[in-house]
């Protein structure tokens, strides 16, 4: 391989390895536990909600908000007592009082260590009745409400990425230029001497 193609796969190089280790790492982070755990059954409605997460979930400032948990039953009554409050990586919710033997679902969203937004169902029934079936029914909806947050992390991440594109574009652009402006003068070089020959066969 030539001086110049070294030069050229090397550059390519550094860009692809600059711009794999500058963009956001994709792992986000997960529930760990919970209580009520999954499909767990209780003699008596819980004190409140409990989840605890992998990572340190974002929060909006100091006001501890940040996560969105709905608990509802089947008929899409709302049992969630105020806002859910988060705590490095825990999220916790109070419940209003006199939850009846019924089945029901913790429906959470939070933002990820990341900047990503990770969502999930956890269902439990109190008492005697019936687990509740699926994440459609009642008013409450399959995932809790995005917010204004869950955007901006989407617009900050999409916004980084395009950053980085454009630069290792731009990167590309310059090594390009660069080769060829070698290439010109390595040919212009090369052609000098063969311009002289004529002349120099009529002395």
């Amino acid at each position: 391989m030539s001086p110049v193609r070294r030069f050229a796969a090397g550059a390519l190089a550094a860009v692809v390895v600059i711009l794999a280790t500058a963009l956001p790492a994709s792992a986000h982070d997960s529930l760990t536990s919970s209580t009520p755990e999954t499909d767990e059954r209780l003699s008596a409605p819980p004190d409140g909600i409990s989840l605890t997460f992998s990572g340190e979930l974002l929060t909006l400032g100091d006001s501890m908000t940040g996560a969105v948990v709905l608990v509802v039953d089947e008929e899409g009554r709302e049992w969630a007592d105020g806002d859910a409050v988060v705590n490095g990586n825990s999220v916790t919710l109070a419940v209003k009082p006199g939850m009846p033997e019924a089945g029901y679902q913790v429906r959470w969203q939070v933002i990820s260590e990341d900047g990503h937004p990770i969502s999930g169902v956890i269902p439990f029934t109190i008492g005697d009745a019936a687990p509740m079936k699926g994440e459609q029914a009642g008013t409450g909806g399959a995932n809790p409400p995005s917010t204004t947050t869950d955007q901006a992390a989407d617009e900050a991440d999409g916004a980084v990425r395009t950053l980085l594109v454009a630069a290792g574009g731009a990167a590309v652009a310059a090594i390009a230029y660069l080769l060829y402006r070698f290439l010109r003068r390595r040919k212009a070089t090369a052609a000098a001497p063969d311009e002289g020959d004529p002349a120099d066969s009529q002395l």
